[in-house]
């Protein structure tokens, strides 16, 4: 998995679990909200009963239901539950005051359009899919639609229904129209292997427990959605092979609000496109904010939060990467939390408790790395060569790699200063962290303007509050100047940044330490720091990348 190291979404995808099986089972026209009505089956749902006509119909009526018409045989209703065991199209409109629908249908090819349709289950699933062999559910056209569950379920077994819509097959969610899904027992939407949206459908989910889940994965490529949950607001957790358990996003507009993680996968996490919105465990407010212990202290937190909920706004196992879209995290711990976190596009802004970005190997065991600790370089990369990223943290580091940390490009803004164990910068292994460290001071909302010794300037507007900066992405040796709207300006040489370079507000024209600073080749001072590409001692820092140079990009 090393190979994750700089990779974009397609590389990262292309080496996991296909999903165009799922992708491909709605057809055009589903996706668009429409369906094949010459063999389709309408379902009338009449408050507490249901009857079926056409080709292939169920009509739902409050707490019991009837077929009729040409494919009947295919639909079985027992009082309120409506059982589908065949291959069609279903069109469900109206509303089941107590009941649920069953997908039974061994190998079958299954589409269910909502056309309308409310459906309430106070003991069990609204909508359960035990088997078939795809499973599509359109969202009519100009529709709304409602699923709700109670929060006690008469079946609790292994293998039982953990959510209002829950598929134990891979699901397949498109068309155009609304729904509103209510998950009062645990998940809002689940699926046992891989659940996909598609299409431009507007869905929003209140559960309270996890809002949608696809263990095996999650393919959010279009559409609206607006989640709440009490515990991970997008989900994949598929633990036993590493090709899945992964969340892939698209070109989506999606908000989560989430009492856990706002997006958890036990390996990859793409962005492509994406609108995403986060806020995990309250946000930044929410946090609780801790210094890392001095040399003679021992860190008590850490074992008493060990059973302590961490809400991250990104947590992956693997790989977090983002080619493109918009990113916006609040996280009340870290922002965004991976083995390998890549960005090469778009922009990503975080508000954090505790790391906005972390660089770790967590659960994930890096080969050559097995025997890192919490202070040697595990193996884990972070890789920023393009987009733009503004960080905002409360309490330990802006950007903290766990191993190595490059970045090479694009546009960086961290509020704080550099050379401090929580600081704006902490990389345990290599790094390319070039750039200036200090004053002026920014506050949200600032236009933030770095210029050149050349004239190049380039702007952006910030979305961190601080009384120092960090602006990364830049050229060693070459001087900027840093202005902001509230704090002024102040002009120093982009350097090699680190957690222990020292420095501090006083920093001069130069961004020299206190102590001395030594220059190309030389050694500095007593408590100085080695000029651009020098360790303290004189010697050659080891701060490049492979195959790359120390120099960001401009």
């Amino acid at each position: 998995r090393q190979a994750s190291t700089g990779a974009t979404a397609a590389q990262i995808l292309a080496a996991n679990a296909d999903t165009s099986g799922a992708t491909g089972a709605a057809s055009q026209t589903e996706a668009s909200g429409g369906w094949d009505e010459s063999g389709a089956t309408a379902v009338a749902l009449n408050g507490d009963s249901a009857t079926a006509s056409g080709r292939s119909a169920v009509a739902l009526n409050g707490d019991s239901a009837t077929a009729s018409g040409h494919n009947a045989a295919a639909v079985s209703v027992d009082g309120s539950t409506i059982t589908i065991t065949a291959s069609g199209t279903y069109v469900v409109s109206g509303t089941l005051t107590d009941g649920e629908i069953v997908v039974a249908a061994d190998d079958a090819d299954v589409h269910l359009v909502l056309n309308g349709a409310s459906i309430t289950n106070a003991d069990g699933p609204a909508i359960d899919v035990r088997d078939a062999g795809s499973a599509v559910l359109v969202l009519a056209r100009g529709s709304d639609n409602a699923l709700a569950d109670g929060a006690a379920y008469a079946d609790t077994g292994e293998d039982a229904a953990t959510a209002a819509l829950f598929s134990s097959d891979t699901l397949t969610l498109t068309g155009t129209g609304s729904l509103t899904v209510t998950g009062a027992h645990e998940d809002g939407i689940s699926s046992k292997n891989g659940l996909a949206v598609t299409g431009s459908p507007t869905i929003t989910v209140n559960a309270a427990d996890d809002g949608l889940r696809g263990k095996d994965w999650l393919l959010i490529d279009g559409g609206t959605l607006t989640v709440t949950a009490g515990g991970d607001g997008l989900k994949s957790s598929e633990d036993d092979d590493e090709t899945k358990g992964f969340v892939a996003l698209g070109g989506a507009a999606v908000s989560v609000t989430a009492g856990d993680d706002g997006v958890a996968a036990t390996t990859d996490v793409t962005v492509e496109g994406t609108n995403l919105t986060i806020a995990a465990g309250g946000g930044q407010a929410g946090a609780t904010v801790q210094t890392q212990p001095g040399p003679d202290q021992t860190d008590s937190a850490s074992s008493s939060d060990d059973t302590t909920a961490k809400p991250k706004g990104i947590a992956a196992g693997v790989s977090y990467t983002q080619d493109s879209g918009t990113v916006r995290i609040d996280a009340a711990d870290e922002g965004v939390q991976a083995a390998f976190v890549n960005v090469g596009g778009g922009v990503l802004t975080v508000d954090s408790g505790d790391d906005a970005i972390n660089a770790s190997n967590g659960d994930h065991t890096i080969e050559g790395y097995e025997s890192a600790d919490s202070e040697s370089d595990d193996g884990s990369v972070l890789t920023i060569s393009g987009g733009q990223v503004q960080l905002d943290y409360a309490g330990s580091d802006g950007i903290d790699s766990n191993g190595s940390a490059f970045v090479t490009g694009g546009q960086v803004l961290i509020g704080g200063q550099a050379g401090a164990m929580d600081g704006a910068v902490d990389a345990n292994g290599e790094s390319t962290l070039v750039g200036v460290t200090g004053s002026p001071g920014v506050a949200e909302g600032d236009t933030v303007t770095v210029t050149s010794a050349d004239g190049t300037s380039r702007q952006l507007t910030s979305t961190v509050s601080a009384d120092y900066t960090t602006v990364l992405g830049l050229t060693e040796g070459t001087q900027y100047t840093v202005s902001t709207t509230s704090g002024g300006s102040a002009t120093n040489t982009a350097s090699a940044l680190s957690s222990g370079m020292g420095g501090g507000p006083g920093q001069g024209e130069s961004g020299q330490a206190p102590g001395g600073q030594g220059g190309p080749g030389q050694a500095p001072p007593d408590g100085g720091q080695g000029g651009p590409g020098q360790a303290p001692d004189g010697a050659r820092a080891t701060g490049a990348a492979p195959g790359a140079s120390s120099s960001g990009g401009q």
